[in-house]
């Protein structure tokens, strides 16, 4: 079965499905229907409700660890960008799996509909979004979630969300219900704007007498799609235990040196970075040079 996806650029919003059936999702002005092959067997669980249990958020970290780790290499086998996990897409997909869950039916519209709804909602922003979504019985924990990833690779469609150029972000969200030890899985796809922290680094600091030089470097996060690419920097420094003040603003050199320094002091360094869509960097860790 398939269901209307999401896109507000004209490009697809596929979801998928893994279980005993799947389904995807692809643009909002094609309706097609498909079903794979029995990929596991389960109990029948209809007639029978029950609501998720609380499971360990350490397990569910791990069981989320795992997916992302075997999603994202094998995007890098076929030349693709890792995707990168979104906090609010996380929340997103565990309500959505925990909403299937207690209603113990695999479905998107069980898991709450539409999500570019649920997105819009939540008030985050997309131009384009899928889903994935799974249901087994192996048992809890990273061998569930493994094996449910193995049910989305082996389908080519579902394959072509996860290996999708389509989008940059991603939410995962498991949920365990103990009546029937049963794991229920969703993954959250979004192509959305870049809001990924870029990076700042230290490079060399030195003194030659009382004439000190300080470099750095930076980049910005690639995303598969929308990287910003990195603006400028911010270098700040400090003299002894004194307040920090801006030296450098918004510049792109990527070196400074500084003259005549006092003697008999310490003078601390820190740079931020800022991508072009106003990202910034942390702050990196102070260095310090002396001027005796």
């Amino acid at each position: 079965m398939l269901q209307p996806g999401g896109s507000r650029t004209g490009g697809p919003g596929i979801h998928a499905t893994a279980h005993s059936s799947a389904s995807a999702r692809p643009p909002a002005h094609r309706r097609l229907g498909l079903v794979l092959p029995v990929a596991i067997l389960i109990a029948s669980l209809v007639g029978f409700s029950a609501a998720p249990a609380a499971a360990s958020s350490t397990a569910e970290q791990a069981m989320a660890d795992r997916v992302m780790y075997l999603m994202n290499r094998d995007r890098k086998a076929r030349g693709l960008v890792p995707l990168r996990r979104w906090s609010r897409l996380n929340t997103v997909a565990m309500d959505r799996a925990s909403s299937m869950a207690t209603s113990n039916s695999l479905s998107h519209d069980a898991a709450g509909g539409d999500v570019g709804t649920a997105l819009d909602r939540d008030g985050i922003q997309w131009y384009g979004f899928g889903e994935i979504i799974g249901s087994t019985n192996v048992p809890w924990g990273t061998e569930a979630a493994t094996y449910i990833y193995k049910l989305w690779k082996s389908s080519s469609y579902h394959a072509g969300v996860m290996f999708s150029r389509s989008y940059n972000y991603v939410g995962v969200g498991f949920v365990h219900r103990s009546s029937d030890d049963t794991t229920w899985a969703s993954i959250v796809f979004t192509d959305s704007r870049d809001h990924t922290r870029p990076i700042a680094k230290n490079g060399r600091l030195s003194r030659s007498g009382r004439t000190v030089t300080f470099s750095w470097s930076g980049h910005d996060r690639k995303l598969q799609r929308r990287t910003a690419g990195l603006k400028s920097f911010d270098v700040q420094m400090r003299r002894d235990n004194g307040s920090w003040r801006t030296i450098r603003d918004n510049t792109t050199s990527t070196r400074l040196t500084l003259r005549h320094r006092k003697h008999g002091h310490s003078f601390w360094f820190r740079v931020q970075s800022q991508d072009r869509r106003g990202n910034l960097s942390a702050w990196t860790k102070p260095v310090r040079v002396w001027v005796p």
